[in-house]
Order: C-alpha cells, then structure tokens, then sequence
C-alpha cells in the first residue's frame, strides 16, 4: 500500500466532509485513511461512522481526549502504509494527486516528499477555487519543516528512526519539534514545488483562539520545546538549524507573554531564568534577521520585530 493519511479528529464535524471527500477524491486506490476521534463531542464520530461505513479505505480509532500529540500516534501505530501523510481534519488536499506524489516518490527513493502549501482563512474564494482547479495556487506556507502536512513521510525510514511524537504534554507547536528531530535523522527528501495542500485558518483552531488559558497552554508548550532545543544546542547540535528553532521558539514565548497580565507576565519570566533561557544572549549560528511575530509591515512591523528580537 503506498500511503496512509492519519487525521485526528476533535469537534472538526463543520469541515469534516469537506477533508474526507478530498482525500476520496484521488486517482489511485492503494492507500488508506485513518481518522482518529479524539474525543470529540459534536457530530465529528457520526459523521466518521457513515463514511466509514461507505468506504472500505476508511478506518475509525475511537479514544478518549488525549490531544492531537496522542492522536497522530495511535494513527502512526496504526497505519501499515509505505508513506504516512499528517492531515488536519479542517483542511483539504487539490484532487488526483496521489498518483503523481506516488510516482515521485518511486522514482526518488526518499524518505520524505514536502509538497507546496496554501494557507487560507475560512473558505476558498471563488478565484482561489479557480486557480485550484488549475493547481496554480501559490505556496504561501513556506515552513515545510516546521509543520507536519507539507510532507509525506517514508514509514520505514520513521520505525528505524523511532520517530514518534514524544512529548504528549505539548498543545502547541509539537510541528516544529517533530520536523526538526525528523531532519536530525537525515531523511533523503524531494520537494514539489505545488501547493497541493490547503491549509485552514478559523477563528476555532487551537492557534486561534484568543483567551487567557490559551495563552498559557501556548507558553507552556513553548518553553517545553524551547527546553528541549536548548538541550540539543549544549549537546552539541550548536548548528543554524538548531540555533534558529530555538530563537523562534523563545520569540514565540515571549510574543505571547507579553499579552498577559503583568503579573502573570512576571511569573513566566521567572520560570525561563529557571531554567536558562531568560535573559538569552542569541547564539552565533543564529541566521535570522527577522522574528517573524508580526504580520504588519512598515516603521511599526520594524519595531515590533525589532523588541521581538531583543
């Protein structure tokens, strides 16, 4: 079987059908999908159930609540296919694609194949839906290895390497810490150069969501893989892949810690001298020049990067 998509599944019934039909609608029939429902509370396990029901290539893990970090997992234990595709139950693949990415892969032996993904928020425009059609949308997402859809991923090559995702505390970007122990093991990766992966912005994403606990989860996660990097860097990995992840990780710490409560705020802080990484001198392999916390441009996006990166 060449592929396996491993979706989990939490409260995603009002963009649920729209992913599993994009992921039906494909060109080759050797492949799988595993939806695993995490728990959900709304219309998300019926509505697997019926598809479940209609498609034999459809299979239904039930669990309790555990995160989407436990959810990829029981979809990775799971799946017996040659590549493993990540996909989030509110996004959607372009149709009659996995034919092509299935010769690809054939002909490069790679062990990771990174597609070109769009990033949107909502729903589609009717020009969007047009240059889909056509695969002429742009790739607007252009951290592949910081997120996990951009690549399809050789399942040998993750069973050797013991590439699982090992922190089940992490609620935020566990993405980028996966990606980047995935390219400590060296993958011998092919890139395609089309967005072929359409990727949600909702104001009901876990990235989203503007609350107090939100943000404390974000940080909590944050400083967890900020933790975790900086262990890599004083191990030895004093490298510019390293070096950059950690920056972004302590910028995004700090980006959010600065919308808090100044009490709060200060508790944070404290909690990073603890454990090193506040105040952090930027390590020399460091090669970013912006911070990439803000989407405004301008005088004001200038400065705001700048205090993000001092």
């Amino acid at each position: 079987m060449f592929l396996s998509f491993v979706v989990p599944v939490y409260n995603a019934a009002q963009y649920l059908p729209e992913c599993l039909d994009s992921l039906l609608a494909q060109d080759i029939s050797d492949y799988e999908i595993i939806c695993v429902n995490d728990g959900s509370r709304d219309a998300s396990p019926e509505i697997l159930r019926q598809y479940a029901a209609e498609h034999g290539n459809i299979r239904v893990i039930n669990k309790e609540n555990g995160g989407v970090v436990s959810a990829r997992n029981a979809g990775l234990s799971a799946a017996q296919g040659d590549f493993i595709w990540f996909v989030d139950a509110d996004d959607f693949l372009l149709p009659n694609i996995l034919g092509f990415l299935k010769d690809k892969a054939a002909e490069t032996a790679c062990d990771r194949l990174i597609v070109g993904g769009y990033q949107f928020t909502d729903r589609l425009t009717d020009e969007e839906i047009a240059l889909s059609r056509q695969m002429k949308l742009p790739i607007n997402s252009q951290w592949y290895d910081s997120v996990v859809w951009r690549s399809l991923l050789r399942r040998e090559f993750l069973l050797e390497n013991g590439l699982n995702f090992r922190y089940p505390e992490l609620t935020h970007g566990e993405d980028g810490l996966y990606m980047y122990e995935v390219g400590l093991c060296a993958p011998k990766s092919v890139e395609i150069k089309l967005a072929l992966y359409c990727y949600r912005e909702h104001s009901g994403s876990a990235e989203t969501t503007v609350s107090l606990e939100n943000y404390h989860k974000k940080i909590r996660s944050y400083i967890r893989i900020s933790e975790i990097l900086l262990g890599y860097y004083r191990d030895g990995r004093q490298d510019p892949t390293t070096a950059d992840k950690l920056m972004v990780f302590l910028w995004f710490t700090l980006y959010v810690t600065a919308s808090l409560p100044r009490k709060d705020a200060a508790a944070v802080l404290r909690q990073l001298r603890q454990k090193g990484l506040y105040p952090f001198h930027r390590p020399p392999q460091c090669t970013l020049t912006h911070a990439y916390m803000t989407r405004q441009t301008g005088c004001v996006g200038t400065f705001l990067d700048w205090l993000c990166r001092h």
